[in-house]
């Protein structure tokens, strides 16, 4: 982790010596100096990282050097945050500049004497390594501790839930079920523990495999692996040399007649070969020239991977499958038999009714996963009493970690150690976007863009492109899961137990003590035995808290509030998820506790659904330093102005309410004053019902602005759209009384139209009729429409945004069916037609229309026929269709849509109902 940390910290420095310039005249040389000197650590942090399991010195060394980084970053910030504030307040006379100037000197002074004893302390610690014969590495290549290697004889019969997964393998390997890809390749891809490996052992000795394929070869791959040896292991296990002579001649040959040989083999047999656990695109490029992946070959290969990418790259048309994590049932199943020791009949020690509810819940947290299960089924066996089961319950995480280690000799690994596993295969830029996840308390919603976005004010990521970039790597490399995927809020992430478990495994004993980020959990549950989850209250950087009203809280706020140069740098607070908004009483007496003025480097800021009421504390106008801050579905009495003082805002998100109730209006009559004035804002967010007056906002001076959401049009002219620069990718706009009003924008001509890349229109007054429409065509880079309003006909395909591929209707009232039109946009993936956006009787979905369409949501229609043709929506993933009152039947297309993973039938007639009951005659279609 400190790698990470210190890498970090050098570029924020470099950026410090780049941006800061001015500011910095005097000490820029110590800042170089320092900044070197971390440079060179980061060589030294490389093995020392994963060597920390070996000493509690060493780890206390590693701990020491990353705090040594903050402290860095934090001096110089600091010093120029002090030197700022000094000099835009200006020089009134000529005392008071030259009591400026003194003052300063004396600053400079200090912060000379702090970097020098930074530079003392991690020189002394650079020599502490040393000692432990830690080794300098150049590059990327880290030290590897820990290689997990898995054996085609051991099988683990212990298994709950992989007899589907088997089956569908099996006829892919066989070729014999519908759909079957014409690849080579079939790629086994999911996170560390999912079961992968043993799914693979599963396929490799079912006894259709078995009696279908001549050969077969077994290589665990790994990180890193000897090219040699692999191949030449692979020769063997297909001709099985008898002799002293024949393993010799093997040993003889050249790499390239042992390729070629491997190669001549699968060409001449049915040959089947798993290459277990390959970590990156460059081992399968280093391997792949020895198998035939041509269509005459009938040989296979199954490759298992943590990273989606190496799945896909192997082959294009290779069949890619993700095994679904282990249900509740599934997972107090498996973790029986390891806990008890039962068998398929059922012999062994039966649980109390204590010990199964303690067993449910700590198999829940388990995730899924069925290695985190293993783990800890082997601990429980080994501590069989209800005393026994009542401790480990308290402390279900740390005895996950712990058991991956001390059970190493007689389990395969733990869940903490195939977490560590991936995480040092990361980038130290991933490294940081996937510690920043412990931020949040766990199970908590993160929406991913609001994550990229505080990923790049903290310095994480340079641009959010590049941040999304990250976000899907690890979600590729399954370290991170997609919670929900929907037609318009997009993707959300969920804050796993197992990234709290694996951070306390790379953060334990000799931990950072700096908390500069902290997200304060509020509720009204009982007091939490530990409030701190992860390493200890004081000694986490990022650390989550669960606390409601009690005495013990007040420790919790004296630690968060700065002190001996501690500057907090993120603040989320965060209500319970389960209630609307939190009541005032316990925000006022939270808030109250947190003395906001001593914010100074605070850059993010998060207030959401939180009941502020008319007490929203007057020092956030301020935190100068805030980027990041967001009222969004909070209740105030009034627009909060002290805002305005907020210069370097990039992310405002004033999307609050009333405490009168969320229709009524909220009134700013100052917004250009306010709002007009954050030159850096990049992303605004403004109320559903704000009342301006005749304030006027000048759309111009926001230069930076690439998202506006809320603009009404009833308080400012649509014509003022037209000021608003090239850079705007992402506009909402709501009571538009003619859409035609909106060409002032949609012109080929207009910067906006250019550069759009998702568009929302709400509540049109006056019917959108089809010349209307035609003025999306010049959006040639538009993803996402929204259209609520009365629509008198679709414009033919051609005259969509060619490269749509989010569309949602609401309200629309259309009287012909939609689908003939909208089958045919060639990149649709997402369809969302809600709210009697048709009012027709019938809908149909013709063969080989929607080619593209992954996701339809069909919402409140008055349709009563839905006819689904065999061949229709050939990729489609989801299908929902709710409250459609009045239709008759469910289509019988729809159980030849193959790709299909999730149907959702819900708020339907009873009649529907019945019909899809266990005895109804729908029932076969789902």
């Amino acid at each position: 982790m400190a790698e990470a940390v210190v890498s970090f910290a050098v570029e924020r420095l470099g950026d410090l010596l780049i941006e800061e310039a001015t500011f910095l005249h005097g000490v820029n040389g110590k800042v170089r100096e320092i900044q070197d000197q971390l440079r060179r650590m980061k060589c030294f942090l490389k093995d020392a990282d994963s060597r920390q399991g070996e000493d509690e010195t060493i780890r206390n060394c590693v701990a020491e050097i990353g705090e040594n980084a903050f402290d860095a970053e934090d001096t110089i910030e600091t010093f120029v945050v002090k030197v700022a504030s000094r000099r835009r307040r200006g020089f009134q006379n000529i005392l008071k500049r030259y009591a400026c100037i003194f003052s300063e000197l004396i600053a400079l002074h200090k912060v000379g004497t702090k970097i020098d004893a930074i530079k003392t302390r991690i020189s002394s610690l650079t020599t502490s390594l040393q000692t432990f014969n830690i080794k300098r590495i150049e590059g990327e290549e880290a030290r590897q501790r820990l290689v997990r290697r898995a054996y085609s004889h051991v099988v683990d019969e212990d298994t709950v839930g992989v007899e589907g997964n088997v089956k569908i393998l099996v006829e892919q390997l066989l070729e014999t079920g519908k759909g079957c890809s014409s690849s080579s390749i079939v790629s086994i891809w999911g996170m560390g523990g999912l079961g992968k490996t043993t799914l693979a052992k599963k396929v490799y000795h079912h006894g259709r495999v078995r009696r279908h394929f001549e050969c077969f070869a077994w290589c665990s791959v790994s990180q890193q692996f000897n090219f040699r040896a692999l191949v030449q292991k692979l020769l063997v296990e297909f001709i099985s040399p008898n002799s002293k002579e024949e393993r010799e001649k093997i040993e003889k040959m050249s790499d390239d007649e042992v390729v070629k040989r491997v190669y001549q083999i699968q060409e001449e047999k049915k040959c089947l070969v798993i290459l277990d656990d390959v970590w990156s695109i460059e081992a399968w490029k280093t391997l792949r020239p020895a198998f035939p992946l041509h269509k005459a070959s009938n040989s296979k290969i199954v490759i298992t991977t943590r990273n989606k990418a190496v799945a896909s790259h192997a082959d294009p048309r290779a069949f890619l499958y993700q095994p679904k994590c282990l249900t509740d049932d599934e997972s107090w199943h498996l973790l029986q038999k390891k806990a008890f020791f039962l068998t398929n009949d059922n012999i062994g020690t039966d649980p109390t009714i204590n010990m199964e509810e303690m067993g449910r819940e700590m198999a829940r947290y388990c995730g899924g996963l069925p290695l985190a299960v293993v783990v800890l089924g082997g601990l429980l066996a080994k501590n069989p009493t209800l005393h026994d089961w009542e401790r480990i319950y308290r402390n279900i995480k740390s005895y996950l970690m712990r058991s991956g280690k001390d059970n190493y000799k007689q389990q395969d690994s733990g869940v903490s150690d195939m977490l560590v596993l991936s995480y040092q295969d990361l980038s130290y830029h991933l490294k940081s976007c996937f510690l920043y996840l412990a931020h949040f308390p766990e199970d908590h919603k993160i929406r991913t863009k609001t994550l990229v976005r505080m990923w790049v004010i903290e310095g994480i990521v340079s641009k959010e492109d590049v941040g999304e970039g990250y976000l899907v790597e690890l979600i590729e490399r399954c370290m991170i899961q997609v919670g929900r995927t929907s037609s318009y809020d997009g993707r959300w992430l969920s804050a796993h137990g197992n990234i709290f478990i694996f951070y306390g495994n790379i953060n334990t004993s000799g931990t950072i003590d700096k908390v500069r980020r902290r997200a304060i959990y509020l509720d009204h549950s009982p007091p939490i035995e530990s409030t701190s989850t992860i390493a200890g209250e004081a000694s986490a950087r990022v650390v989550s808290t669960n606390n409601n009203k009690n005495e013990d809280a007040d420790d919790i706020y004296f630690k968060l509030n700065p002190e001996n140069d501690t500057p907090l740098r993120s603040l989320l607070i965060l209500s319970y998820p389960s209630r609307e908004i939190l009541e005032q009483e316990v925000v006022h007496w939270m808030l109250g506790k947190l003395e906001l003025k001593k914010f100074t480097l605070l850059g993010v800021l998060s207030l959401e659904r939180l009941a502020l009421g008319e007490k929203l504390p007057k020092a956030i106008g301020n935190l100068i330093h805030l980027k990041f801050l967001s009222f969004k579905y909070a209740t105030l009495l009034r627009f909060p102005l002290p805002i305005k003082n907020l210069g370097c805002i990039q992310t405002l998100d004033l999307r609050f309410f009333s405490p009168h109730g969320r229709d009524e209006h909220m009134t700013c009559l100052v917004t250009n004053e306010v709002i007009g004035r954050m030159r850096w804002l990049r992303h605004l967010y403004l109320p559903y019902n704000l009342n301006v007056g005749k304030s006027k906002v000048q759309w111009g001076k926001l230069s930076n602005l690439e998202t506006l959401k809320n603009f009404d049009a009833e308080q400012w002219d649509i014509i003022d759209l037209a000021h608003l620069t090239s850079k705007l990718q992402k506009l909402r706009v709501q009571n538009v009384e003619i859409f035609k009003e909106l060409e002032v924008i949609l012109k080929p001509s207009h910067p906006i139209s250019i550069n759009l890349r998702s568009l929302v229109v709400t509540r049109v007054d006056t019917k959108m009729e089809e010349t209307d429409l035609k003025q999306l065509s010049v959006c040639q880079h538009l993803l996402k429409l929204y259209l609520s309003g009365e629509i008198s006909n679709l414009p033919e395909p051609n005259l969509f945004p060619p490269n749509l591929l989010r569309l949602t209707l609401h309200y629309s009232k259309l009287q012909q069916d939609p689908t003939p039109i909208l089958e045919r946009l060639p990149n649709l993936t997402i369809l969302s037609l809600q709210w009697d956006s048709y009012i027709g009787e019938e809908m149909v979905f013709s063969p080989n229309g929607f080619h593209r369409l992954k996701v339809l949501s069909l919402a409140s229609l008055s349709v009563k026929r839905l006819k689904v043709d065999i061949g229709a929506m050939p990729n489609l993933n989801e299908l929902s269709i709710v409250r459609c009152k009045s239709l008759e039947m469910v289509p019988k297309g729809v159980r030849y849509i193959t790709t299909l993973q999730t149907l959702q039938i819900r708020s339907m007639s009873k009649d529907l109902i019945q019909r899809l009951g266990k005895e109804g005659e729908d029932f076969y279609k789902v």
